[in-house]
């Protein structure tokens, strides 16, 4: 589609309708794009847009519609909302990469307003295609320059470059400093978010890895006798849990079985022998090594990023390392999920299989207090605590290349980051297909639905909203968890049964003794999403209305 509707050779035919249908074409094309900005009605100019010495790289230009070319090629990142009203730049190197339209390829080769186009259109003649994701880190306070490089090697990294004074935690931005490179999670104000290893985290990785390796050989022998018997078509469910949340592991087991799904192929890992012997007397398989497991607090962790949280971590990545490695596909959960259908339907239906790796969306869960997402997470902002993975070559040397970033994962006290610098690198470097669900998704809700998505907790209520798994994160720490998912209708375990050993328990299945058949329901907040009406409750937040 071009800017006028028909050429001066059809204007001379000798038709006599010809003058009729041209004016016709012209008012159908002027409907359509007012209508739809498909294209731009300027007429492009005599000169070409790139100078001489720009022309041995960049030959055109074409608008996109953002919504459009995120609907066309899923690229895998979450997409932020107001897509549709936004657009995306295409840079043609070659005249041959452009359009078949001649007057849209015109456009885009000569002055004039950029056209604009459909994503398919756009990238019919594209026998390659590089992405890049642009976000100011602040616009409010960083003016932001992107310079494409053209007649070097193809790079597939992003140097930053920063005004700063100081350095690491030190940063900070002055626009009086000149331009130097700098890490790519500094963020606006000059901070940088990716915290080095130190001597310490060193150490403590090496021990891990030393013990790891002298162990590797039996490790991969007996967890893989346990994983052929109880793995469903070559699937299997991991977590890994410590003494502090195995209240959790057990409402899960309890939730699971008394909504009637099958748990057989779910493997814990538990990091002490408190929270095995749970596992096992809820009749769950485990697979347990005091030696691996030894760095791992038995305490809860108080809050996101403490010291037991960066331990629980690492104890995660090396149970997802082990079962991938050993050929398995798996869902990794963290213990504060609850299932409403099978989750592993939604990953094998037809139109799933096309990734490596399926994450929730954490960016509601990574903003700062002035509202900008932190730099550490993009651009996948994945959510590390309920991901699926497909076992194959790509996925293996990713969890793998996890593992021996161990000293990494301690000194930032978190897996997150550094398994989404990784997934982007692995995307890059393997062609890993990663697939992060929008935060919007009503297929696997989490604590962003719960705090920040009313109008779907009131559906997911009144039972119109049906999900795959609920995930209890972005809670400040376990007891608002707990108190979350019981008003919620998602606590089966007793509470005479919470913090107890499994001997104290009785001899016979735990099950027994301590899941109800039904949810266990109790109110804490008023302004919080509930089953039933909690309005005599105190709110929670001190400006909220109530949910009922």
């Amino acid at each position: 589609m071009g800017w006028s509707a028909c050429s001066s050779s059809q204007k001379a035919n000798s038709n006599p309708n010809c003058e009729e249908v041209c004016k016709q074409k012209m008012m159908d094309n002027l409907k359509l794009n007012a209508s739809t900005d498909k294209c731009n009605t300027s007429s492009p100019g005599t000169s070409k847009r790139f100078s001489p010495k720009l022309s041995h790289w960049a030959a055109g230009l074409v608008s996109i519609n953002r919504k459009d070319l995120f609907d066309t090629y899923d690229f895998g990142v979450p997409i932020d909302s107001g897509s549709e009203h936004q657009d995306v730049l295409m840079l043609y190197n070659e005249h041959k990469a452009m359009p078949n339209n001649r007057t849209l390829s015109r456009g885009a080769e000569y002055n004039g307003d950029i056209p604009h186009t459909t994503a398919t259109e756009a990238t019919e003649n594209c026998d390659a295609m590089s992405v890049v994701f642009i976000k100011n880190h602040d616009s409010r306070s960083i003016g932001q320059c992107v310079a494409l490089v053209g007649g070097q090697y193809q790079g597939y990294h992003v140097q930053r470059w920063q005004r700063l004074i100081g350095q690491g935690p030190k940063g900070k931005t002055d626009r009086s400093a000149p331009l130097r490179v700098t890490s790519r999670m500094t963020n606006g104000a000059g901070y940088d978010e990716f915290l080095l290893p130190k001597k310490l985290h060193l150490d403590k990785h090496e021990a891990i890895m030393t013990t790891y390796f002298n162990s590797l050989s039996k490790i991969r022998r007996d967890l893989g006798a346990i994983l052929k018997k109880i793995a469903v078509n070559n699937s299997v469910v991991v977590m890994t849990v410590n003494k502090g949340q195995s209240e959790l592991l057990m409402n899960f087991a309890c939730s699971a079985r008394a909504r009637g799904f099958n748990i057989d192929n779910l493997i814990v890992f538990p990091t002490d022998l408190f929270s095995k012997d749970l596992a096992e007397g809820l009749g769950l398989a485990t697979y347990y090594s005091n030696e691996l497991m030894v760095h791992v607090p038995e305490g809860e962790s108080k809050r996101y990023g403490d010291g037991t949280f960066g331990a629980i971590m690492l104890a995660k990545v090396i149970c997802v390392h082990l079962v991938n490695d050993l050929g398995y596909d798996l869902l990794f959960q963290d213990v504060d999920i609850v299932w409403y259908q099978n989750p592993f339907d939604f990953f094998y239906s037809a139109k799933n299989v096309g990734f490596d790796v399926y994450f929730q969306d954490a960016s509601a869960f990574i903003i700062s207090d002035d509202g900008n997402r932190q730099q550490r997470f993009a651009p996948y902002s994945a959510n590390s605590g309920f991901y699926f993975v497909r076992s194959n070559d790509r996925s293996k040397i990713l969890f793998r290349t996890m593992l021996y970033a161990g000293d990494l994962v301690f000194a930032c006290r978190s897996h997150q980051q550094i398994l989404i610098q990784l997934l982007a690198e692995h995307n890059s470097l393997s062609g890993l297909k990663v697939k992060v669900l929008s935060r919007e998704n009503d297929e696997f809700p989490s604590g962003y639905h719960f705090n920040m998505r009313r109008d779907y907790m009131k559906q997911m209520v009144s039972g119109h909203k049906t999900p795959y798994a609920f995930h209890m994160c972005w809670t400040l720490n376990k007891e608002d968890k707990l108190a979350y998912m019981k008003q919620m209708g998602m606590w089966y375990l007793k509470d005479e049964c919470v913090g107890k050993q499994a001997k104290s328990l009785g001899d016979g299945d735990i099950n027994s003794v301590c899941c109800s058949a039904e949810p266990i329901v109790e109110c804490f907040y008023k302004d919080k999403a509930s089953i039933i009406p909690c309005k005599d409750s105190p709110p929670k937040d001190k400006v909220s209305t109530s949910f009922w």
